[in-house]
């Protein structure tokens, strides 16, 4: 084996990742583990758009983030490498055995760590144990990881989304391993924020991205330049909409102990508790 090789050889963990989870992070750090043991560079793939949005797009859940948070939190958590696949009819029909080639075998990878739970290939036929009796053959190993519980919660994005559409900011934290945090754009607004002292941010924020639920949440709101400070965040909707027309959901960040124009500017808030 050439030292090129060996260089490129990885170990990877292969998902969605849609938040990046605590479920996620211990993925990422056996990964990590395992590559630090056997001389490999730790990696992740993960798949975009969402597969309900190639096969059942009515029911795609909002996301509990962009793609490029996503690779980005993907190498906060271990990642050396972030590969991107694209999503579509033609990934989702590649037999298991064909999946196995085009993404693990021509691409260096000798460790995969996946979830109990792990499908892949067309109708989702592949599990982690196939992987595994595939991984004897072809000389790569499986690492399967056990799901993992918070309190009794299980670890899901589906769980997480749930709470935050609730307006659980608190519990989804806990799963989340953070603050749960929504970006975007400044955009002009209805100036509410004038009329009580402190300077108003009306974020736009990414489309199918998850906005929590209704309600005012304590949070902090971090600016461009880095700078961060403490936030009410009131998320509702705009009263002055046609009747008869779902109203567009709001979100409104009143930022303490902030004086200055953050109009065009991005943004991003951190949602640490719900207040009413």
């Amino acid at each position: 084996m050439s030292e090129t090789t060996k260089q490129m050889e990885r170990a990877v963990t292969i998902g969605v990742f849609d938040g990046v989870h605590r479920g996620h992070q211990a993925l990422l750090a056996e990964t990590v583990r395992v590559a630090r043991a056997e001389n490999l560079r730790p990696s992740a793939i993960t798949f975009d758009p969402h597969p309900s949005a190639v096969f059942a797009p009515a029911r795609l859940p909002p996301l509990l983030g962009t793609l490029r948070e996503r690779e980005e939190l993907l190498m906060e958590y271990g990642a050396a490498i972030v590969t991107t696949a694209h999503f579509d009819r033609a990934l989702a029909a590649l037999t298991p055995d064909e999946f196995i080639e085009t993404w693990i075998r021509k691409n260096y990878i000798r460790a995969v760590v996946v979830g109990e739970d792990f499908r892949f290939g067309c109708d989702r036929s592949g599990d982690a144990f196939y992987l595994q009796r595939a991984g004897e053959k072809h000389g790569f190993r499986t690492i399967i990881v056990p799901p993992v519980f918070v309190g009794g919660v299980p670890c899901r994005s589906t769980t997480i989304r749930q709470m935050l559409l609730g307006g659980q900011v608190e519990p989804a934290q806990t799963l989340l391993g953070r603050a749960y945090t929504l970006s975007g754009t400044v955009v002009h607004g209805r100036k509410l924020g004038r009329t009580i002292g402190f300077p108003t941010a009306n974020l736009q924020s990414a489309n199918g991205v998850l906005v929590p639920g209704t309600g005012v949440y304590a949070g902090e709101a971090f600016l461009a330049n880095g700078e961060a400070c403490r936030a009410a965040i009131s998320i509702g909707t705009n009263p002055t909409v046609t009747p008869g027309v779902d109203a567009p959901r709001t979100v409104e960040a009143f930022l303490i102990d902030f004086d200055g124009d953050l109009y065009d500017q991005p943004l991003t808030l951190s949602f640490h508790h719900f207040l009413r």
